[in-house]
């Protein structure tokens, strides 16, 4: 009996070695990975690379410029053929402003985006303290490719996505990476080839990278890595876009005089408030006001750019009445003037009969005028309703 247990004690022991070399093995390429590329102290000196060079696609050169930081921060400045292109990314979401989309705004990320994006942020090597970024690597074994011995390396991201790393069992550098990439927001799968590395500041970087998908390849020959530059952080700030932009003299804290149309023609008071305006996204300003006009009335009121019409919508939210109402109208000179007057739900124009036009004017430096008023003939004659006199809040 005491044989039996021995031989069951040994047998789980044997059964067990295999997954302990394996996992020593792993640590062991890894840990000679890192230290082929400039070792971990040196790479833990580095907060951000800024890198440029050229980059061809579409059989077209263009340069190229990039910053990458420890924190998994990212910039893209390159060209896509005849195209500029700019994208950006702060480790979980980002943006790109990509024409070949048929946009000249920035649009967030989509999923298969963001995935690549995290290849991108990386150093060179997703490997460089990849334990600490939530990564588990498995060793598949060794294999031979265009006649190079090459470990081969699982990589599972954070994200469930995983990649396939060879490298070279002589110098321990990437040799090449299977990877799903995007092209034109779409994910397919990539192969990524790495070869020309120099050594700059001590830490060794592939200065060729050369990556493939179905019948496309894109190319960046790299000229200068600069260790850790400057960062202007306003650089991955998604930017507004260029239509929206007329409207920043709003966003701000406001003091507000709120004002009712009487029967006599006059203004009545009706006291103060205050408002504030906050762009919310890239095309969209928001802005919130409470005031009482016998009942206490919440608005949310949202600008935007419809590209469709090639003009300006407001939304209006009501917590009082729970209506929400949409207006459309156009900068002129100093003025904005939405109304409802063509506003379509459905198949029919706005049923009823009394249309609602807002109107901003007498703009200042900090002041300006929002009115509304109502038109019982669509649109020919408008009458005033409410006045806001809006003054800039100091800080």
């Amino acid at each position: 009996m005491k044989l039996r247990i021995n031989q069951l004690v040994s047998l789980i022991v044997f059964l067990g070695f295999p997954s302990i070399v394996f996992s020593q093995n792993v640590d062991e390429i890894i840990a000679k990975h890192i230290s082929a590329h400039g070792s971990t102290e040196k790479w833990n000196k580095v907060e951000a690379l800024k890198i440029t060079g050229q980059f061809t696609a579409f059989s077209l050169e263009k340069d190229y410029t990039c910053y990458k930081t420890k924190s998994g921060f990212y910039f893209g400045d390159f060209y896509l053929g005849e195209e500029r292109v700019i994208e950006s990314f702060n480790g979980e979401t980002g943006w790109t402003i990509d024409p070949w989309q048929e946009m000249d705004y920035a649009r967030n990320l989509n999923s298969g985006e963001v995935n690549v994006f995290l290849q991108k942020a990386e150093f060179f090597t997703p490997f460089f303290n990849y334990k600490e970024k939530g990564h588990t690597v498995e060793y598949t074994g060794i294999d031979t490719i265009d006649g190079i011995e090459v470990f081969v390396l699982k990589l599972t991201r954070t994200n469930d996505k995983t990649e396939i790393w060879f490298l070279n069992t002589k110098t321990y550098l990437e040799y090449i990476c299977k990877s799903d990439w995007v092209d034109f927001a779409r994910t397919l799968p990539s192969e990524t080839f790495f070869d020309d590395f120099r050594t700059v500041d001590g830490l060794v970087i592939p200065f060729y990278i050369e990556r493939t998908f179905w019948q496309r390849s894109r190319i960046l020959q790299i000229e200068n890595v600069e260790i850790n530059p400057e960062i202007d952080e306003n650089m991955f700030v998604m930017p507004r876009r260029k239509e929206i932009e007329k409207l920043m003299f709003l966003q701000g804290e406001w003091d507000v005089k709120v004002q009712v149309w009487t029967r006599r023609g006059t203004w009545y008071d009706l006291g103060k408030t205050t408002s504030s305006f906050q762009f919310t996204s890239t095309n969209m300003l928001q802005e919130n006001i409470s005031y009482d006009r016998i009942f206490h009335i919440s608005k949310t009121v949202n600008y935007t750019y419809n590209e469709s019409s090639e003009n300006y919508r407001i939304s209006v939210f009501n917590d009082l009445s729970s209506s929400f109402n949409v207006y459309e109208g156009e900068f002129n000179d100093t003025a904005f003037v939405f109304d409802d007057t063509k506003i379509i739900f459905g198949d029919t124009i706005k049923e009823g009969n009394e249309h609602i036009q807002y109107s901003i004017n007498k703009i200042g430096k900090d002041s300006l005028i929002i009115e509304r008023k109502s038109s019982m003939d669509k649109g020919e004659t408008w009458n005033p309703k409410d006045k806001f006199t809006y003054t800039r809040r100091e800080e």
